[in-house]
């Protein structure tokens, strides 16, 4: 569902549709919701609690500029991005770590990381717009994608359903990426609003943070190399 932050997907169909189990769950909660106080209570409960500011860092003082973007809601996809941005710095790039929500213009880098968040088996419609946004931009460069989802951590053998998040940004926008990230996400109540931790319990969605932080600095160390130009 969330950034994982865990999702309600498909099985390992690789498409995005919800499993008939996982769709009345689904359908009970939003009927619950909708009864006890109509649509607005729905989209007032969706979200987060509290609302973070977003991270917006910079790294390192190179000739290299690589930007790395994220989208995220619940926070989780947010310390991921950084990560990759301390790592990227470790190597002797100048990196700058931005939410999708800042429309960052890429044209100004040498090189691009770009992921989200999973809710309902997409990715964050932040981070999806940005990319459509400045798809000619990111052919025409070394561009990398990510994609933080709690089903990661919890059933490795739906690696290839996650990996297939991103088939319809790649096949929408034409972006042949230098590679693809697929990190597990967190699970983590204070972070997440009364709807989806409802679901999410329904679910039994383990509680924790699930982000594996030596597989994303191994990631972004061989992503590296492909991004300078």
């Amino acid at each position: 569902m969330s950034e994982q932050e865990p999702v309600v997907s498909g099985e390992s169909t690789g498409t995005n549709q919800m499993t008939r189990r996982r769709f009345v769950i689904l359908g009970g909660v939003f009927g619950a919701a909708i009864a006890a106080g109509g649509g607005g209570y729905l989209a007032a409960n969706w979200g987060p609690d509290e609302t973070e500011e977003l991270p917006r860092v910079k790294m390192g003082d190179s000739m290299n500029k690589v930007l790395v973007v994220y989208g995220t809601k619940s926070g989780c996809t947010s310390g991921v991005a950084e990560r990759i941005g301390a790592a990227l710095a470790g190597t002797g790039m100048s990196v700058d770590v931005l939410p999708a929500e800042d429309k960052p213009d890429p044209a100004g880098y040498d090189g691009v990381v770009v992921g989200s968040g999973i809710r309902v088996g997409q990715w964050h419609s932040a981070a999806k717009d940005w990319v459509r946004a400045n798809a000619e931009i990111l052919q025409n460069r070394p561009t990398a994608f990510y994609t933080v989802c709690l089903t990661i951590a919890t059933d490795p053998e739906k690696t290839d359903e996650v990996r297939a998040y991103t088939d319809p940004i790649l096949a929408e926008s034409g972006i042949e990426p230098v590679d693809i990230g697929l990190f597990g996400g967190w699970f983590e109540p204070k972070h997440f609003g009364l709807i989806e931790r409802t679901v999410l319990k329904a679910m039994k969605a383990p509680q924790g943070d699930h982000r594996d932080w030596d597989a994303i600095d191994a990631w972004t160390a061989g992503v590296a190399p492909k991004l300078k130009v």
